[in-house]
């Protein structure tokens, strides 16, 4: 029954991809694939409407204004922004990794589709876009500004990674060694306050802490329910001329994939836990 379910995630994972124009590779394997994909679903916000605010420090140079108004057009319409999303290579799993947004969930967006110098930086969510700060294209990736302004002016995204304050401010160079080392290290701003990395952090083979505990989360709901439908119908599945199978969803609120399990008569089989 895993086989089949994993089967199930296979042809699933292969059809989110190429609505992404990106074939599935077999050499990749089951969980290289599934990664590639959730971080392409996570960086390149789903086309939807969205209102836009904008911080107050928040200033588009005057060369890039007239491609700012066409990005805040498109947001506002639902229509999709891939093309002013990184340029880093999705292809490949892991090659296409943003450290930013893995570390500190803030997205970057070109002002053209060519990639500009300056960069948009943001923080996306299901039905608002909070742009942060136009920075160029230098070491702002590990410069906690940007989370400084977010703690300053939309502090209700980040309450609930809030710690105990510190004395000790945490440098640049200390989230650039962090990164590189894998290590989840907390952001301490100018004025004590403490936070654990909204992006969840990375994890030493540079991967995303978020997506990889997505795949740990998906892979033990197969089992559980492979073991489940093993032990309630057993050698009965062939018997009564039963079978099964798993259908997926992406939930973009959670950011994670959704799964459930029907019979062939349509029965939808509850989720009985780990």
């Amino acid at each position: 029954m895993i086989e089949l379910f994993n089967s199930n995630l296979k042809n699933y994972i292969a059809s989110e991809l190429e609505k992404q124009c990106i074939n599935y590779s077999e050499e990749l394997g089951l969980r290289s694939n599934f990664m590639l994909l959730i971080n392409r679903l996570r960086r390149t916000p789903i086309a939807q409407k969205r209102n836009v605010i904008k911080s107050s420090v928040f200033n588009c140079p005057q060369e890039h204004m007239i491609e700012y108004q066409k990005f805040i057009d498109l947001v506002e319409s639902g229509s999709p922004l891939l093309k002013f999303c990184s340029r880093k290579n999705f292809k490949k799993s892991g090659g296409g990794n943003d450290p930013l947004f893995d570390d500190w969930g803030i997205v970057h967006f070109h002002f053209a589709e060519g990639g500009t110098k300056e960069l948009m930086f943001a923080i996306v969510e299901p039905e608002t876009i909070y742009l942060l700060a136009v920075f160029p294209h230098d070491d702002i990736w590990h410069n906690a500004q940007l989370v400084e302004i977010i703690h300053n002016e939309f502090p209700f995204l980040i309450a609930h990674l809030k710690l105990s304050d510190q004395k000790e401010v945490t440098t640049a160079e200390d989230h650039k060694q962090a990164r590189k080392l894998g290590i989840n290290h907390p952001i301490v701003l100018s004025d004590g306050s403490s936070y654990y990395p909204p992006g969840l952090g990375v994890l030493n083979k540079k991967e995303s802490s978020h997506d990889t505990m997505a795949w740990m989360g998906l892979s033990r709901q197969i089992k559980a329910y492979a073991q489940f439908i093993n032990n309630t119908y057993g050698h009965g599945v062939e018997t009564h001329k039963l079978s099964f199978a798993l259908g997926f969803s992406y939930d973009q609120h959670q950011q994670l994939f959704l799964v459930q399990c029907k019979s062939s008569c349509g029965t939808i089989i509850p989720f009985q836990g780990f």
